[in-house]
């Protein structure tokens, strides 16, 4: 389910222009102590010596680490990178478990072990023809450096990309899947069932793939012995790869589908005990339960009985007076740019026009334009150990896609750090 606090769904953008030309969100309710009060902060510079003297000790003893951003907004970008070399650095983390599906995260490690610049192609193109704000240079760019910075690393800090999202584009998984399966010696059995996926994958409607899938995990399962030393290490991302073909059949939301695969993942002989870092949309990485239940992915970490589910820390992007890359086809026709298969737009930001998080204005007074400044919302003597997040809305927008956070819960139960950027640009677009 798409969440209102971190994009708009397309179909509903249309109602706020029913409101004034200068729709703004309704003024929060002032409470009597400064929301941010006692909540220290640190600004980032990146290509400097980023030191994030804001971590403490205890910090680093975590096991998954994820910092939620808004897609298409430039800077975010930077965070990533200077965070992921920071904890490669100090904590040894070298896995980045990211927004993407088990193929997009195959190509992405060629990449890393080859260079090829057509592998890391592949990935982009996949986002291009979705017209996804994934499809920019700034993160293009960005996956270069890490390659780069890959390359200065001593082996058994080298990074790997995991993928942990649902199946994103059914024609790379088909791609991928012929690479696990081919140039391999296999029962005639196992052959027809993956020509088979294979020829779903690539139609537009596949209501059977499921089913197909269920039968080759079986396959696979029952002549494990025979399997395992036949396709090798191609074995269990074989499986896992299947089992992402039928989560939306067995009922899983996405939300539920991430966590399946991180669950799964986790508990591999290659993941178990090692710590992880990623970058998400910014309520994927929300840890408490919204208001009805709602749990998204760092909350059913949280919730599990996993090593990790107490182990967790969540960095969120705020953003002030900062650009979006957005499709223009999910924008109302005021807001497009014509002639663009994408625009920019600079009406997702915290504190307004569509929506304003409780005293942004305190953070704003500490943050400099044009900056990176992070705040630890679960410092000793923060107010946000026990205030709650509150966040209003433009008239117009509809009660369902607000997110309502749980007023019984202080701001730190659901991140406990928070990056204001500041007149940040867009991404740049990879396509006009």
């Amino acid at each position: 389910m798409k969440i209102f606090f971190c994009f708009v769904r397309p179909l509903l953008l249309g109602l706020l222009l029913t409101a004034s030309a200068a729709v703004r969100a309704q003024a929060p309710v002032v409470t009597a102590e400064p929301v941010f009060a006692g909540v220290p902060h640190e600004v980032i510079e990146p290509g400097t010596t980023v030191d994030f003297r804001l971590f403490d000790a205890a910090f680093y003893q975590n096991q998954l680490f994820l910092l939620g951003e808004a897609h298409g907004v430039a800077r975010p970008q930077e965070v990533d990178y200077e965070l992921f070399k920071h904890l490669n650095q100090r904590a040894g983390v070298r896995y980045y478990v990211g927004e993407f599906d088990c193929a997009k995260a195959h190509y992405l490690n060629q990449y890393l072990r080859t260079g090829n610049d057509s592998t890391l192609q592949l990935v982009f193109g996949s986002w291009v023809r979705d017209e996804s704000q994934w499809a920019n240079k700034d993160l293009l760019n960005k996956f270069r450096k890490l390659r780069a910075l890959n390359q200065s690393l001593p082996p058994k800090r080298q990074m790997v990309f995991v993928g942990l999202d649902e199946v994103q584009d059914k024609l790379l998984v088909a791609d991928y899947l012929h690479w696990l399966l081919y140039k391999k010696g296999y029962s005639e059995v196992l052959r027809r069932q993956g020509d088979s996926l294979q020829t779903m994958l690539r139609q537009p409607s596949t209501p059977a793939l499921p089913m197909l899938a269920r039968r080759t995990i079986a396959e696979l399962k029952q002549h494990s012995k025979t399997y395992r030393f036949t396709l090798g290490a191609s074995y269990e991302p074989l499986l896992h790869l299947l089992a992402n073909l039928t989560y939306r059949a067995d009922g899983l939301s996405r939300e539920q589908s991430i966590f399946a695969n991180f669950r799964a993942l986790s508990q591999t002989k290659a993941l178990a005990g090692q710590k992880m870092y990623g970058l998400w949309g910014l309520a994927h990485v929300l840890q408490s339960p919204l208001q009805g239940g709602q749990t998204m992915f760092a909350g059913l970490v949280r919730q599990s009985s996993l090593p990790q589910h107490d182990k967790v820390v969540s960095i969120m992007c705020a953003f002030s007076g900062c650009q979006m890359l957005y499709p223009n086809s999910g924008l109302p026709a005021p807001w497009r740019t014509p002639g663009q298969v994408y625009g920019s737009t600079n009406k997702f930001n915290h504190d307004g026009p569509l929506t304003v998080i409780e005293g942004i204005g305190e953070l704003k007074a500490q943050a400099a334009p044009h900056s990176l400044t992070l705040f630890r919302l679960d410092a000793p003597a923060a107010a946000t150990r026990h205030q709650p997040i509150r966040v209003t809305y433009a008239p117009g927008i509809p009660a369902a896609q607000q997110m309502k956070f749980n007023p019984s819960l202080p701001a730190a139960a659901y991140v406990q750090y928070l990056v204001l950027v500041r007149d940040s640009g867009p991404v740049q677009a990879l396509r006009p």
